[in-house]
């Protein structure tokens, strides 16, 4: 068995735990996921989100955090970055996109590439969009008006 399918197999009893479609948190602000290994670049993307509007927003690391805080609260964005230490991006947007309560999250990748083939590699794996980082302002504006209407 692979790493990937270890993974996905450890995921598994937690995510049929869960239950019912896309919810807003408890204030009923968007919920924002970041996912980078790089602390100082979910750190960037998440002052520039809270500068952008009012957004609850969560950070973790790895695939396997991702996953699990993605399960226990659905959110309406994740930022999802492709080259993860336990898994790749495309792994996990396979493994949210699974579950029926995620499947109204939105999925944006985030990589260093700015090769075509890694932009058709997201589109196959369900991002709606491919962001390379640094990323630019205007392109993270550019996605939270699409996706939640609110943005500075």
């Amino acid at each position: 068995m692979s790493h990937a399918d270890a993974q996905v197999t450890s995921f598994g009893a937690a995510l049929r735990q869960t239950s019912g479609g896309w919810l807003r948190s408890a204030t009923d602000q968007p919920s924002i996921l970041i996912v980078d290994d790089d602390p100082h670049v979910a750190q960037s993307l998440r002052t520039m989100i809270a500068d952008a509007g009012d957004y609850q927003i969560r950070m973790v690391n790895c695939a396997a955090d991702a996953v699990a805080a993605a399960a226990d609260s659905p959110p309406a964005i994740v930022f999802l970055d492709i080259e993860l230490p336990d898994m790749t991006g495309y792994e996990v947007a396979h493994l949210l996109h699974q579950q029926a309560r995620l499947r109204a999250t939105r999925l944006i990748a985030l990589t260093e590439s700015v090769e075509h083939p890694a932009r058709e590699d997201a589109r196959a794996a369900g991002f709606e969009r491919y962001l390379v980082k640094p990323i630019a302002q205007a392109e993270l504006l550019k996605v939270l008006r699409r996706r939640t209407g609110i943005a500075a």
